[in-house]
């Protein structure tokens, strides 16, 4: 197999979590391709909402978790350290002027107890955050490996982040062996900050296209128009606006349906705007679902709507992993000019993109679908063939494969990265 002889650890804040179905995918397929896979989380995620393989390739079992989430943190990390304090290996961990944060917080010692090894070929880390962290313990040497951090969106679109972490992105633009934006535009941003060109790689988040079948029904004027959107609640997905453009379309003769599906902080809030706008009864709240529950749902749609917007603290999207299934399931997709989303839409002709923050223009657009303005079986074939080609799993993942064969030599000395396996 490609992988067989390469260890990769993946390094994560929280694991697994429903929003981060991608973690999980990437993980799986180089497992598939023969790499000795295995996990390290700072805390337990959602195991209430798990994504199906985490059961099916027994994740659990690979994964080692740092902390337990508890109010009482610094109290419950001694105790997870005890008697192991009395170790001179753990005790000189505790050297904060040292090692920083990471000793200050016990996580550095809590490495060192509770890891199953020490030395991998490439440490993986899903989001800058989670790659500072890394990247300090392996200072320590109590873990070893090419670091490759993945930066997605959030991660240096944040406010806080940027601030908080200015001089430990510089730190981690020098430490790590390459940065891997998922988006060209983030890889723009990580340039503009300080990183150097030739360490920077594109490794796009993908879908397995195999697994969506294509919808292939026409608009039936005698059923409600469907409208969907599949999302967390937060500000950055901009259901909001998507709220405000249902009420202009329950002013017109439409007869549509909008359907949320998705749990998060702005549940209540947008319930709430539904009844201040008088529209609850054309809006239908799924909460969160699996994902063979939002496929039946999605066959159903006729139109996907995620209309992302920067976010009041700067939190901004990667290339969300949802408008790439609705386009792979044949489904008119409608987002907005927001991050690296026009690297996936191009508009009018795979889908439609608005300007951020518009419930005008949503709705203008929605319109246009609902009355068959539009060339269906184009925008479909198109929007198969974008995803098809350029954010299809199997491909990125063989072309991950190649990456880290290409820069494997089984030490981890620096060296510039051979970027050809994953250029553009």
């Amino acid at each position: 197999m490609e992988g067989q002889g390469i260890s990769v650890l993946f390094f994560l804040n929280r694991f697994p979590l429903p929003s981060e179905t991608f973690v999980v995918d990437q993980i799986c397929g180089l497992i598939d391709r023969g790499f000795d896979i295995s996990i390290i989380s700072v805390s337990k995620g959602d195991y209430d909402n798990l994504h199906e393989k985490v059961l099916k390739y027994k994740l659990d079992r690979k994964t080692t978790y740092l902390v337990d989430n508890s109010k009482n943190k610094f109290i419950d990390r001694l105790s997870t350290l005890s008697f192991s304090l009395l170790s001179p290996n753990v005790f000189k961990l505790l050297n904060v002027y040292k090692y920083g944060s990471v000793s200050k917080n016990l996580l550095l010692p809590i490495t060192e107890v509770k890891k199953t090894r020490s030395n991998f070929d490439y440490i993986i880390a899903h989001f800058g955050t989670a790659g500072v962290t890394a990247m300090k313990i392996k200072k320590s040497g109590v873990l070893t490996g090419k670091l490759l951090p993945v930066f997605h969106g959030a991660d240096i679109s944040k406010k806080k982040h940027l601030v908080n972490h200015e001089q430990d992105y510089k730190e981690l633009f020098k430490e790590a062996y390459a940065l891997l934006p998922i988006s060209n535009l983030w890889a723009t941003k990580l340039i503009e900050l300080g990183a150097a060109s030739e360490k920077v790689v594109v490794n796009r988040m993908g879908i397995d296209t195999d697994k969506f079948s294509v919808v292939s029904k026409g608009r039936d004027d005698s059923q409600p128009f469907r409208i969907l959107s599949v999302a967390r609640l937060v500000e950055k997905k901009g259901l909001d606006d998507a709220i405000k453009a249902m009420a202009l379309l329950a002013k017109t003769d439409i007869n549509f349906i909008y359907e949320i599906v998705g749990g998060g902080e702005l549940f209540e809030n947008l319930k709430a705007l539904t009844i201040q706008l008088n529209i609850q009864e054309k809006i239908i709240f799924h909460g969160a679902k699996s994902q063979s529950q939002v496929r039946k749902i999605l066959e159903r749609a006729d139109v996907f709507l995620l209309p992302s917007k920067v976010a009041s603290d700067g939190d901004m999207e990667g290339i969300p992993v949802s408008l790439m299934e609705s386009m792979a399931s044949g489904i008119t997709t409608l987002s907005t000019y927001h991050s690296g989303i026009p690297e996936l839409i191009d508009s009018g002709i795979n889908g439609f993109l608005v300007s951020e923050g518009s419930p005008d223009e949503i709705y203008e657009t929605l319109l246009k679908i609902a009355n068959g303005e539009i060339d269906f079986e184009a925008i479909k074939a198109n929007a198969l063939e974008k995803v098809s080609t350029d954010f299809n799993q199997s491909k990125i993942y063989d072309q991950l494969t190649q990456f880290l064969k290409k820069n494997y030599t089984g030490e981890t000395s620096m060296s510039a990265p051979n970027k050809s396996a994953m250029e553009g």
